[in-house]
């Protein structure tokens, strides 16, 4: 398994990319918000200012999971972070250490930048929220409310 930094276009372009991103929008879609519809544009614009990031999860040559960060400074402390936009590894691929290879790889790169700390958003009662509860080196600091309007 080879972890490396990619575009999001590449992510869009490659061959595994509809079948991932019906498995991601699957499972972590709001319904509130409605399916995944990725912004080409959008995420063109957010890396060509150094604010996004993505990595991909490659068995071979073969695209089985992602991990998308946004790297800026919190307006209200002063201080660069990073939160976690997207990170998602192929239902087929997570009997490994996919997850926790990508985790590692966003956290490193979050830190070369300067990032203080790494935030991660996860679905109330997801995997990705048990899997983090469990960890001692993960805390919860916040919980996010929606309102349909």
């Amino acid at each position: 398994m080879t972890i490396k930094p990619i575009s999001y276009a590449e992510i869009l372009d490659s061959p595994e990319s509809e079948r991932l991103l019906k498995e991601y929008s699957a499972e972590c879609s709001i319904p509130e918000i409605g399916p995944t519809s990725p912004q080409r544009k959008m995420y063109d614009s957010m890396e060509s200012t150094g604010m996004m990031h993505s990595f991909g999860a490659f068995e071979g040559e073969k695209l089985v999971g992602f991990a998308t960060i946004l790297a800026f400074v919190l307006p209200h402390y002063g201080k660069k972070v990073a939160t976690v936009e997207s990170l998602f590894v192929a239902k087929a691929h997570r009997n490994g250490r996919v997850g926790l290879m990508l985790m590692d790889e966003i956290e490193a790169s979050a830190k070369s930048m300067e990032c203080s700390v790494m935030l991660y958003n996860a679905r109330a009662e997801s995997r990705l929220e048990r899997f983090l509860s469990a960890l001692s080196k993960y805390k919860r600091t916040n919980s996010v409310f929606l309102k349909q309007l």
